[in-house]
């Protein structure tokens, strides 16, 4: 939340004043002053300006990926940039609102709708959560209404934005449970990355027709994580990602869309996230950079939740790209990423029902069993069309052939140091 002195100075009323700050659940907490993130303050942005190095910068300006799949998925890794989707939904012309707005009578009925429309046009589970200022891009951006201009004098505040656009519609995209089993290989990056453009085009379809219905839409003005909880989408993991109760961590989170369009505000979920985290550590035990404590929370901008180095995370990216480009390994191996199956949601009702207070014990069990049936690792081989997880084709064609139950994970092994990292740390503070 941006200080109330800082406010007063900008002119601007609290925003606490206009919509109170919404409740996120239990998997986060604000504890302190929270700012507004400045979107140009984020990892991608900073590569792009060449804050992170050259050979960072590099890799995510200059890169084209050895595999043809990855190079009409995402327009970072294409040789011709016009082969990617993400290209023409992104220089498409913003169409405008329809002046005949369609009534809404009941918003309740609106909100059960507008779901079933964004799960028909792509989204894989929908939440809305009513817009807070604090929850957009600190800097203001000119909304992606269809109404024309975006020029710098064009810029609207985050609390004019939150007050013409009330609601905030939070989509997510799960990608395909085996392909993503495949991590640290080029079926992970295939399914990683065209979950992205899946997502993205169900957000432009959705937007459009919100508009078509004669109601407001604004793009790219929200930050994605704090308006999926509140929207009740999921809970924050040890590894920082979303955890939802159907797909685990394996979904995508864009860009959400804000709208005028009278909707009902979801609520956060709490299916056991922060209590199976503080036992589980399969995420931190597997990470191969580091970049994931298996220490408590730290206060990060006025949030406690886990602190999660980006940087070394990020870092690795341009090291591994002639063999895969996202790592996915916390994802992997997360007990909440399983399919969708009768046991996988037994277990989380466990989480759910038990009282808060016995739910070490509960997530100390069904921990014992995803390591007994699932193994610590995940190194399951997936062969998905003509890929095979279970050979690494080198650069220059040559074919190594490993275990035939196991996925080829070069060039990182886990990280065998975690304990002794651990200890050591305990030692200094002692």
């Amino acid at each position: 939340m941006v200080l109330e002195k800082e406010r007063n100075e900008a002119g601007e009323p609290p925003a606490a004043a206009q919509v109170p700050l919404p409740y996120l659940g239990r998997s986060v907490r604000i504890v302190g002053d929270w700012q507004s993130v400045d979107a140009s303050n984020t990892p991608h942005e900073k590569n792009k300006r060449g804050e992170l190095g050259k050979p960072l910068n590099n890799w995510y300006v200059n890169r084209t990926s050895l595999d043809p799949l990855g190079r009409i998925a995402t327009t970072n890794s294409a040789a011709d940039r016009r082969n990617a989707m993400q290209t023409v939904l992104e220089r498409a012309p913003r169409g405008r609102v329809n002046p005949e707005q369609l009534p809404v009578r009941d918003a309740a009925e609106m909100t059960r709708h507008i779901k079933r429309a964004a799960k028909y046009l792509g989204a894989s589970d929908v939440g809305i959560m009513r817009v807070h200022p604090s929850f957009l891009y600190s800097e203001g951006r000119y909304p992606d209404d269809g109404t024309g201009g975006g020029s710098s004098n064009q810029m609207v505040s985050a609390a004019e934005t939150a007050a013409r656009y009330p609601f905030a519609i939070v989509c997510v995209y799960a990608w395909d449970y085996k392909m993503g089993k495949a991590h640290r290989h080029r079926i992970g990056d295939t399914a990683y990355h065209f979950g992205a453009e899946f997502l993205r085009s169900a957000y432009a379809n959705l937007a459009g027709y919100i508009k078509e219905m004669g109601y407001g839409v604004a793009a790219k003005v929200a930050t994605p994580m704090p308006t999926a909880l509140a929207a009740g989408l999921g809970e924050v993991g040890r590894h920082g990602m979303l955890i939802t109760e159907k797909f685990g961590a394996r979904v995508h989170l864009g860009d959400p869309i804000l709208t005028d369009l009278p909707l009902i505000p979801d609520e956060p979920i709490d299916i056991g996230v922060e209590d199976f985290c503080q036992v589980c550590n399969k995420c931190a035990n597997t990470c191969p950079t580091n970049s994931i404590v298996t220490t408590g929370k730290a206060v990060v901008n006025g949030i406690e939740k886990y602190k999660i180095n980006w940087e070394t995370c990020y870092r690795l990216r341009p090291h591994v790209m002639q063999y895969w480009e996202i790592c996915l390994t916390c994802v992997t191996v997360c007990p909440y990423t399983k399919p969708a199956t009768w046991w996988h949601r037994l277990a989380i009702r466990a989480m759910k029902w038990t009282p808060i207070p016995l739910r070490s014990l509960t997530a100390r069990f069904l921990k014992l069993l995803d390591d007994k049936y699932w193994g610590k690792l995940g190194r399951k081989r997936v062969e998905w069309m003509s890929y095979d997880s279970g050979n690494l084709t080198t650069p220059d064609g040559e074919v190594q052939p490993v275990e035939k139950d196991r996925g080829y994970y070069y060039p990182l092994k886990e990280n065998t140091r975690r304990f002794d990292i651990l200890k050591e740390k305990l030692k200094s503070k002692a």
